[in-house]
């Protein structure tokens, strides 16, 4: 009996000793496996970003595509032409005012001194040429006479009353606002680079406005105020332009021309999502946003460096009603 508790009691150490390192053999298997399925889990997740990324990327660089009718695209003025080559032309950046062309500018005077007995038009009417704008007495022949303006036009000033008595000064003022020239202040460091014949592209202070016109004379004189010459450009308002005598204008002349393989009017290009892009049309009635490289920009065209390809069909007109459509559908997409 005591035999038996004494080997019983010798056995107890060691099989807690055996206990215990079974034990901690369990674990460590336990914490190797874990950290592998974590791993295991992290690289799926990873796998599951890279594929999200994959698929951001996929849809970023795919490219924005839009269909309008064909007739809704004529309706709207958009209008394709075919890449090639153009010319991009440089330009000297000059500013002026817009002023009526002498010959579109008359004053009118009373031909016989005597009393003013009726004033038949206003500031801002309308008159045609040989319309009678006042009639006066004379103070000779005391017989009442027409006074007619020489030119058709508008009536600018007045400078008579019913009972005033005429002299040497002008009664009205009449001006043929679709007869105006700019005149456009060139330094004298630039005088050798403006001719007569020069292309200029006038545009008024607020974008909205431009006209081609030609130099038709540079002169001879300095401007007293600004001691620049003055270049002036002839050209004709189309009706219902905003162009209007004293307003300030910037004017681009034509100074040279180089040849570019590939080149859009300028506003053939716009900007999407801070790329610039040309709208090319894949088919009949649908336009793809295609991203472009730019080159040297001219008065009126730019370069295409790379992107558009000649004999490619493009926007070339009103492209910016393209991007309108695109941009709708890029947010009905978002929504």
């Amino acid at each position: 009996m005591n035999t038996f508790r004494m080997k019983s009691a010798a056995f107890a150490p060691i099989a807690l000793v055996l206990a215990l390192g079974l034990a901690g053999c369990g674990a460590g298997e336990a914490e190797s496996e874990q950290p592998a399925a974590e791993a295991g889990h992290e690289e799926g997740e990873e796998a599951h970003e890279e594929g999200e990324e994959g698929h951001a990327e996929g849809e970023e660089g795919a490219a924005e595509r839009v269909t309008i009718p064909v007739e809704a695209a004529e309706t709207s003025g958009i209008v394709v032409a075919t890449a090639g080559p153009g010319a991009i032309e440089e330009t000297l950046n000059l500013t002026g005012r817009i002023m009526l062309q002498p010959s579109a500018r008359a004053e009118v005077h009373a031909p016989y001194p005597g009393p003013v007995r009726a004033v038949l038009r206003n500031v801002g009417d309308s008159v045609r040429r040989g319309e009678t704008l006042a009639r006066v007495e004379s103070a000779e022949s005391l017989q009442t006479y027409a006074v007619g303006t020489p030119i058709a036009g508008v009536v600018l000033d007045r400078q008579t009353n019913i009972g005033d008595v005429t002299s040497d000064q002008p009664l009205f003022v009449v001006g043929d606002l679709s007869r105006l020239q700019a005149e456009l202040n060139v330094a004298t460091r630039d005088i050798g680079r403006i001719s007569a014949g020069q292309r200029v592209f006038i545009t008024g202070l607020d974008g909205a406005t431009r006209v081609e016109a030609q130099i038709a004379s540079v002169l001879p004189t300095a401007d007293a105020h600004s001691q620049t010459l003055i270049a002036r450009a002839p050209l004709t308002a189309a009706q219902g332009s905003s162009l209007r005598p004293g307003m300030a204008v910037r004017g681009a002349v034509v100074t040279a021309a180089q040849q570019a393989a590939v080149a859009v009017p300028r506003d053939a290009v716009q900007t999407v999502e801070g790329r610039s892009v040309v709208f090319v049309r894949v088919s009949e009635d649908t336009y793809e946003a295609r991203p472009v490289t730019l080159g040297r920009t001219g008065a009126t065209q730019v370069e295409i460096l790379s992107g558009l390809a000649a004999g490619e069909a493009y926007v070339s007109e009103n492209a910016f009603l393209v991007k309108a459509e695109i941009g709708k559908g890029s947010a009905s997409h978002d929504h």
